[in-house]
């Protein structure tokens, strides 16, 4: 599943820092510094010696008697079931976390301090991957009987892997976390050469866990890419004019703020906030139409109420949920779309967003759907904000984009919000 990532970030990968840090040359949790210069952030290292290091595994947080009455609904994915109270992120609560329960820790018993030890299978299901678990009908576990879990959830981290002054070599672990860990800063006299992701269940450290320092010193918004200004010039021209604007920002739960720490670090909110403080003479009403786990394909019946109804000068539209759609339903969905609202407005005006990434586990044709989006903008003669081309570049400098998943699953914390803010405000300053 990492195969497309290693694709998309090729492109960007300085050579010269890249070779600084790769997996070690036996399968395992080590990683190999080579001898040599290296250009790190424009700033000449020098590694004294090809070093061999150790990332350790997986931190682990276990749970003792953790009490449930196991229900007859078996789980789906991050759905139904009985959940585990440590399989839930501490942002979205009600959203289990793929990968992170530890299933060889699972032990559920009649008492507290022990008592009868039920079978996984026999007596209960447990699924493996999300943690969520069910009575088993024929079983011993009795219907409303109350049971005591022993289990294990593993964390993530992201470790960095420094040279110092003379050209010593070590790594330094980052603090666990059950979504978003943090990238520790070099030592003091040190300087990073490669960040090392350590995901749930980790057992092996391969190229696609670490991610290079880039050569240059860049950060995300050298990688901002929108396209079709000129298409904005109806919505331009009244902003400069001072007068009033009404966008309509359509979307799923992205759009409607999921994950995001408050209402003003939202995507909307942020480009809100920004427009009116690039124009403030313009009266700016923003709607934000997102509805969680909606598609353009569920938004149609509601689509003149939930957005054509307020008479929009633009149109935003966001949908991580289209992605894993044909390529030409994507296309004539979009198409559709634009055309509605331009038959009720003939100068109306649109943006298109490409999405963000998710867990790599629900990558399956991402590439081809957001190429769609693409050229559903071409084609359709609209703007594009072209967000994931920044998601596309984090590994390159240094950030594995899966820290900035709020629920570990699909939404971007306040940092990937701001990646789709500075890319819709980079198609509306003025004078660009």
């Amino acid at each position: 599943m990492w195969i497309w990532v290693c694709l998309a970030l090729t492109a960007a990968c300085c050579g010269v820092a890249c070779a600084a840090v790769r997996p070690a040359d036996k399968p395992g949790m080590k990683v190999l510094v080579e001898a040599g210069e290296y250009v790190i952030r424009a700033k000449r290292v020098k590694v004294g010696q090809t070093t061999e290091v150790t990332i350790y595994g997986p931190n682990r947080v276990f749970v003792k008697a953790e009490e449930h009455v196991l229900t007859e609904d078996k789980p789906r994915a991050y759905l139904g079931g009985t959940p585990l109270a440590k399989t839930f992120g501490p942002v979205d609560t009600g959203t289990r976390l793929l990968h992170a329960i530890c299933p060889e820790y699972v032990k559920v018993h009649s008492e507290p301090d022990g008592g009868a030890v039920y079978e996984e299978g026999r007596d209960y299901f447990l699924d493996r991957d999300w943690g969520g678990m069910s009575r088993v009908e024929s079983g011993s576990i009795a219907r409303g009987q109350k049971v005591y879990i022993d289990y294990a959830v593993c964390l993530e981290r992201v470790d960095l892997v420094q040279v110092s002054l003379d050209g010593r070599v070590s790594v330094k672990q980052g603090t666990p976390a059950a979504v978003c860990p943090e990238i520790p800063v070099p030592d003091r006299g040190c300087t990073a050469l490669g960040a090392v992701y350590v995901p749930y269940r980790c057992k092996c450290i391969t190229a696609e866990n670490i991610c290079p320092m880039p050569a240059d010193d860049i950060s995300w918004r050298h990688f901002i890419r929108v396209s079709g200004r000129g298409y904005l010039s109806h919505t331009l021209g009244l902003l400069r004019e001072g007068k009033p604007v009404t966008i309509v920002c359509w979307g799923d739960s992205v759009t409607a703020g999921g994950s995001a720490s408050s209402p003003d670090k939202t995507y909307v909110g942020l480009f809100e906030s920004q427009l009116k403080a690039l124009y403030p003479k313009s009266t700016i009403k923003v709607i934000n139409a997102g509805i969680g786990g909606s598609n353009t394909d569920s938004r149609r019946e509601g689509y003149d109420e939930e957005v054509l109804s307020y008479k929009p000068d633009l149109i935003t539209v966001e949908f991580v949920n289209d992605v894993g759609k044909p390529v030409e339903t994507i296309k004539a969905n979009w198409a559709e779309f634009i055309a509605r609202a331009r038959q009720a407005n003939p100068v109306v005006e649109f943006i298109l967003i490409t999405p963000h990434y998710v867990t790599p586990a629900w990558m399956g044709g991402f590439t081809a759907g957001v190429q769609a989006m693409r050229d559903a903008a071409s084609e359709n003669k609209v703007a594009l904000a072209d967000a994931t081309n920044i998601w596309a570049h984090l590994r390159s400098i240094g950030i594995p984009y899966e820290t900035l998943l709020a629920n570990g699953l699909n939404h971007p914390n306040d940092a990937g919000h701001e990646f789709f803010a500075a890319s819709l405000i980079e198609l509306m300053k003025p004078g660009n």
